[in-house]
């Protein structure tokens, strides 16, 4: 068994990264593991992606852990390099701000606890595949949580911009997005088809599609979406009055509007889909938000790809 540890050193406050590395020296060598593991520093955008890739590449099919210490980003771009590879199975520490993907698995060991990650067994989870133009080019891509349209994605851009600033952490940051978002009222106009037919076409707030159920550091937003079922949740926010949207968010953030909020049903549609594609709806662009990154889009086309990952769940 071969380990592999991504190390994201911007995730978080930039300080975990440091001693986390020095722990899994000191660990691997315990367990005589020490000619048998490397770590990667990822450096920029998409060097998980390559890196990830050619190591999996490298492998010739030997069974091997990847584990990526970051947020849901580097999740991503790890994802994104060895899908295809079945002998390769990716486990998450999660050092990052968001974490939002580790979150729908309960009942499981500490994931920050290298001991009992290395200790863990793998599970078979669903993945979201997209094609379309996407940052210029066309592409094929993978997404393990969630994409989000409209209010989320300006949220998120907004949140990573108050990131950069001193004294604000990810979780204040993100409720200073909303707040600004709210009253912005910054939505999204876009066009939602299921097998080739139009079934949302407009203005709305928002449109989340949704593989797990959690956003935005812990927002329960899609609270029945569950990784391992073989469908994915679309949920779509009408187009709302900022007081209206206001009065519904503590809620929204609960997961509640699965079940008993009054009048939830004139507000938000939810769906189950195998399958969905979105398009900008008045303009030629459309801005997305893909496990917390940003990137641009013409359309693009989602598929669910049932029990398509090894995930390494943490040993308790």
């Amino acid at each position: 068994m071969k380990y592999c540890f991504f190390v994201n050193p911007a995730a978080g406050t930039g300080k975990e990264a440091d001693i986390l590395v020095e722990r899994i020296h000191g660990l691997m060598r315990e367990r005589g593991q020490a000619f048998n593991y490397k770590v990667v520093i990822t450096k920029g955008t998409d060097d998980g992606i390559i890196r990830a890739h050619d190591l999996a590449r490298d492998l010739n099919g030997e069974p091997a852990k990847f584990f990526v210490a970051g947020g849901d980003g580097s999740i991503n771009e790890v994802l994104n390099g060895v899908f295809g590879y079945g002998n390769v199975a990716i486990g998450v520490i999660p050092i990052g701000t968001g974490n939002d993907a580790i979150r729908n698995f309960t009942d499981v060991g500490d994931f920050l606890s290298l001991e009992q990650q290395l200790n863990g067994h793998t599970k078979k989870i669903d993945i979201l595949k997209y094609t379309g133009e996407i940052n210029g080019r066309h592409q094929t891509r993978y997404c393990i949580n969630m994409f989000n349209i409209g209010f989320d994605c300006n949220v998120v851009r907004l949140t990573l911009k108050l990131k950069q600033k001193p004294f604000i952490s990810g979780s204040l940051a993100y409720l200073m997005a909303v707040a600004g978002n709210v009253i912005k009222k910054s939505g999204i106009s876009l066009t939602i088809k299921e097998n080739d037919e139009v079934i949302r076409e407009g203005d709305m707030l928002l449109c989340a599609v949704s593989n797990g159920a959690y956003c935005g550091g812990g927002i329960k937003s899609a609270p029945l979406a569950k990784m391992d079922d073989g469908e994915f949740d679309v949920n779509i926010i009408n187009d709302v009055s900022r007081l209206k949207f206001m009065k519904l968010f503590p809620g929204f953030r609960r997961g509640d509007h699965a079940g008993s909020m009054r009048g939830i049903e004139n507000v938000i549609d939810m769906r189950r889909m195998k399958s969905v594609e979105l398009l900008p709806y008045g303009k030629e662009e459309l801005t997305i938000c893909v496990d917390g990154e940003i990137q641009n889009t013409r359309g693009i086309k989602i598929e669910i790809c049932p029990e398509a990952l090894n995930f390494i769940v943490p040993k308790a």
